[in-house]
């Protein structure tokens, strides 16, 4: 009785986690210094601003004199309705403000009229300053008088708003920006993922000849545009407290009351990507960008979400963009490296993890995300020399001592892989993906049992995880329960319709209990999902040579053949087929080919 064989190395899937960063983490900390000439000189001239609703605060921010009896902060420092208290750094001085001045909502900017008087500070020439110079940040961040020393990186040309690399913290909007001579070049407004930014001192004095007359903060409060900052400041909030959806509510307001809002737009369109609305987040960020096209993190998220979306392409464009409005922007090299892995261009991945790197060599994820390109090219010691940096960088990286355990099954050493999935899985006991691949490693020393835990374990923390249902088949096949495993490819199937991989373990399991036709179908599926897997070809024209049907068999051995030319049984089984039918020379000159790719191959 001859043996007609088939490929039975059910491919056990083995995922591997890369991340993408949403929000840049790599600002420029600079010194923060409390006991300087420049601290004392300007004590009396910045003052501490807050925004009182009954007893609770509901805003603070610093602001400074620019005239003896007045003020200037930013709009969203004061924007809630209630009362303005202004205060001195040693709070033994209090000011009544008797209204506003002048505002600028557009650059956030306002001017409060006081009773009493104050020591204003000299407004520069924000025209004239120079990228590089040496700036100081004088201000209330966390509630403390405190200086902030940093240099100017940039000025934007669309609106002119100075860029700078400085450490402002909440509590420092509204603080004077002072050049190396203590005169006022700017009024800190906002930050992003990278720098501070301040409104240009010149905006301060166009507004201050227009400041005629005040409105009462009562009567301000009430204008549409005051109400939008209020509605944005409440989005802000409920975002940082992670109230998604009431952040979007009061977002929507702050948009339908200024529909030019740029950064109700960029907030929102946060929201809506930490609620998995990728889509909505892209709209939202579309119209940040059309108002504002020189904000780089704009592009930044919209990459990401963009990425979300599996529109790879369009994620480098943005990340393009994101990097050539800040060339030292960090994490849009390392998510553009990923789009790049994403699109399996891995070479041009590792030049961007090569650039994080060289921008910050303590970048444990680029490092991480490194070794994974290079393992998807087919170098897993290299990939192991960046996860072992990775893991140098931080003890507590559970994903890359799942991705160092990958490239040790790889590279044969199951139990190291073993040891390491262990690792992560102590460090992060939701891992799936370690669960996943630790079961592979179980099976491949042969303790299926113990695989099925690990998968039963995935299964559990994830019943959507398609890879864990098709897994678990592929070890149920090979301790010959086939039935069971075919419940496993169906469900993996019935959740993830596009797996070549779980029909063309389901088409072995079926071949296993001779269902040679319902193999078939199943092969026919998986090479239309995947065309190139030679083994699929090899067992389909297995199960055709079983229900007779030689000259199929040997189309599809060809196919084998044609893939993979150093296959063995492919020529075994084609010359079975041609002595089939009487072709015996054909079948001869198959035979010897077999034994001479594999010497021990079984007639």
């Amino acid at each position: 009785m001859r043996v007609y064989s088939m490929n039975q190395n059910i491919r056990l899937f083995l995922g591997i986690l890369v991340l993408g960063l949403l929000f840049s983490c790599a600002r420029t900390h600079q010194q923060v210094i409390e006991n300087t000439s420049e601290f004392q000189k300007h004590r009396n001239s910045i003052v501490r601003v807050e925004n009182k609703h009954g007893f609770f605060s509901r805003g603070a921010g610093s602001g400074f004199f620019v005239e003896r009896d007045k003020v200037a902060t930013n709009i969203h420092v004061i924007a809630h309705p209630g009362p303005v208290y202004i205060k001195s750094v040693d709070r033994k001085t209090n000011w009544k403000v008797e209204g506003v001045a002048a505002y600028d909502a557009k650059n956030d900017l306002a001017i409060l009229k006081v009773v009493g008087e104050g020591a204003a500070l000299p407004l520069g020439n924000s025209d004239i300053v120079q990228t590089g110079e040496h700036i100081s940040v004088i201000g209330y961040p966390d509630g403390a008088y405190k200086v902030a020393e940093g240099t100017l990186h940039g000025i934007r040309s669309n609106d002119k708003w100075l860029q700078m690399e400085v450490d402002t913290i909440g509590g420092s909007s509204g603080s004077p920006v002072l050049d190396s001579k203590g005169h006022v070049i700017g009024i800190s407004t906002t930050v992003d993922g990278f720098y501070s930014y301040a409104i240009p001192s010149n905006v301060v004095k166009v507004l201050l000849t227009q400041s005629e007359s005040s409105e009462s903060l009562e009567q301000w409060h009430q204008r549409e545009l005051i109400r939008s900052y209020n509605a944005y400041v409440k989005g802000e909030m409920n975002y940082t407290k992670k109230r998604y959806d009431k952040a979007i509510d009061d977002l929507d307001a702050a948009i339908r009351l200024n529909p030019e809002f740029i950064y109700a737009y960029s907030k929102r369109g946060q929201a809506r990507s930490a609620l998995g609305d990728h889509e909505g987040a892209i709209s939202d960020y579309d119209k940040a960008i059309q108002r504002n096209p020189e904000h780089a993190v704009t592009y930044f998220n919209r990459g990401y979400n963009k990425g979300n979306l599996s529109d790879h392409e369009g994620a480098i464009s943005d990340y393009d963009k994101a990097i050539e409005l800040n060339p030292k922007y960090i994490d849009a090299y390392g998510n553009r490296g990923v789009a790049k892995w994403n699109l399996g261009d891995y070479k041009s991945a590792i030049s961007d993890y090569d650039k994080a790197i060289e921008l910050n060599p303590k970048y444990g994820w680029a490092y991480n995300n490194r070794g994974e390109a290079k393992r998807e090219l087919g170098d897993p010691k290299a990939a192991i020399k960046d996860y072992n940096k990775a893991i140098e960088l931080n003890p507590k990286y559970a994903t890359a001592y799942s991705n160092r355990g990958f490239a040790k099954l790889e590279l044969g050493d199951p139990k190291g892989a073993i040891n390491d999935y262990d690792k992560a899985i102590k460090l992060n006991p939701q891992h799936t993906t370690a669960y996943r691949n630790r079961g592979a490693a179980k099976s491949r020393l042969g303790d299926h049992e113990a695989a099925i835990k690990d998968f039963n374990k995935v299964i559990k923390l994830n019943p959507q995880d398609a890879i864990a249902y098709s897994n678990r088949g592929a070890v149920k096949q090979k301790l010959g329960d086939y039935k069971s495993a075919i419940e496993d490819c169906d469900k993996a199937i019935q959740l993830n319709p596009q797996s070549a991989t779980a029909y063309y373990n389901r088409g072995v399991m079926k071949q296993k209990l001779d269902d040679y036709q319902g193999a078939i179908e199943d092969y026919d599926k998986a090479i239309e999902l995947n065309p190139q897997k030679a083994a699929t070809y090899n067992n389909r024209g297995v199960a055709k040579r079983k229900l007779g049907e030689y000259e199929g068999a040997i189309s599809d051995y060809d196919k084998a053949i044609e893939l993979n030319p150093q296959e063995a049984a492919a020529y075994r089984n084609r010359a079975r087929a041609k002595e089939a039918l009487g072709q015996h020379d054909a079948a001869k000159a198959d035979f010897e080919k077999a034994e001479e790719l594999d010497a021990d191959i079984e007639k």
